[in-house]
């Protein structure tokens, strides 16, 4: 009899244990439905519905948003000193263009086309948007494409996207270096962008410097777009270290 109820008690502990697991694990999902293998799968599955079934290649044009990448250049030049058109010692670049990257909800598509020669022509045109030519070829390549626009159509795009995402004035061409508040520098680009709330755009570090900023632009281009999906790689220190231009 004792062990019988024992057994009893043993099943209504582990009966409880087990509707406690699930309960915590959904209530963590419907909290972040991007949320380690369950992003993954998603990620897999939207990915798979935008297939081509001829080429096996992501349909061009069917993406939700934009990611507007830009890369704080003085950090890039400090790693990659073989990059001589980008990081020449007259350039004194700041902010660049790194890509714009057509993005799905969850996933984004990638080299949605094997057609994508560039022109001598078409180079000079991607150099007035991309920093290098190597950048512009590879960023035409592995997204360009999935805009579904011309070349043209899509360097357009960047200059649109670069007008509406304001730069604050003191990353402009920033003399010396300096390191302040992460929170600072989010508040002063959205000082300068009415429309921006801070879930819709971070602020990328490496070993604690400015490396990046990516901002999420509706499909049109006329308004920033939430995306909690790309704020997860957004720098995690308390304070930035921004190194100068010069």
């Amino acid at each position: 009899m004792i062990k019988r109820s024992l057994n009893v008690k043993i099943f209504l502990l582990s009966g409880a244990l087990i509707s406690w697991l699930i309960l915590s694990l959904t209530q963590v999902w419907a909290l972040d439905p991007c949320l380690g293998r369950v992003c993954k799968a998603d990620k897999t599955v939207i990915q798979r519905k935008a297939l081509n079934d001829d080429n096996n290649l992501p349909l061009v044009n069917r993406f939700d948003f934009y990611v507007l990448a830009l890369t704080w250049s003085p950090e890039f030049c400090q790693r990659s000193r073989n990059a001589s058109q980008q990081c020449a010692e007259n350039k004194n670049l700041g902010f660049v263009v790194h890509g714009l990257w057509p993005q799905y909800y969850h996933g984004y598509p990638l080299y949605c086309s094997n057609e994508t020669y560039l022109s001598q022509n078409n180079t000079s045109q991607a150099l007035k948007q991309f920093p290098s030519e190597k950048l512009a070829r590879y960023e035409w390549r592995k997204h360009g494409v999935c805009s579904g626009k011309t070349l043209s159509g899509y360097l357009e795009d960047i200059s649109i996207a670069r007008r509406l995402f304001k730069i604050p004035q003191a990353l402009l061409y920033p003399k010396d270096d300096r390191i302040i508040k992460t929170m600072t520098l989010y508040e002063d680009f959205l000082k300068v962008n009415a429309s921006l709330h801070s879930g819709m755009f971070s602020i990328n570090c490496r070993n604690g410097a400015l490396a990046e900023v990516r901002v999420c632009i509706s499909k049109n281009l006329r308004h920033y777009q939430s995306c909690p999906q790309v704020l997860r790689n957004s720098c995690k220190m308390p304070d930035i270290f921004i190194p100068s231009s010069h």
